[in-house]
């Protein structure tokens, strides 16, 4: 059975505060968007504002989008698609600069294996950009192992890592 992270929010512990996950209004998806192109890995990649503003505000079955808020204040986003190789595959995160650093990617990627468990999954998923070193730490900090190299994926000249943690 997919996990299918489908409550109106949940509140979960980070060591910044307190963090909301809740589904992402539309106009938090094309603000949101803005700000990531601007920052790597998606500004390394020349990846352009309106392609991640729809892609966030897009509505698609099997994939929900959430805003991750702290404060009252939307500090980033997660796309999960919730049934992927007998697992949730983590599509997309994005925390903004003044929230970094402060537990919001642990958080997330702790209630995605809980949720995952209670639905008696085998795998969480992720795939990681070979520059976002940071990311690659903290999946690793979180039982993530390297699955396979996806070359020229997201970008030409670039590689992906696809990891996999075995629940």
């Amino acid at each position: 059975m997919a996990a299918r992270f489908t409550q109106a929010f949940y509140e979960l512990k980070a060591r910044g505060g307190m963090l909301v996950v809740a589904p992402l209004a539309a106009d938090d998806g094309e603000r949101l968007g803005t700000a990531f192109a601007a920052i790597d890995p998606w500004a390394a990649y020349g990846y352009p504002s309106a392609a991640l503003s729809k892609f966030l505000s897009a509505v698609e079955p099997g994939a929900p989008r959430f805003a991750l808020q702290v404060g009252g204040e939307v500090a980033g986003a997660a796309v999960i698609r919730t049934a992927w190789l007998r697992g949730p595959y983590l599509q997309f995160i994005g925390v903004t600069p003044a929230h970094q650093n402060s537990g919001l990617g642990s958080a997330v990627l702790d209630w995605m294996e809980r949720e995952a468990r209670a639905a008696g999954e085998r795998n969480l998923w992720v795939a990681v950009s070979e520059i976002n070193t940071d990311a690659q730490r903290l999946y690793e900090r979180h039982g993530f192992i390297q699955a396979a190299r996806l070359d020229d994926l997201a970008c030409d000249g670039r590689t992906e890592i696809l990891m996999r943690k075995r629940l």
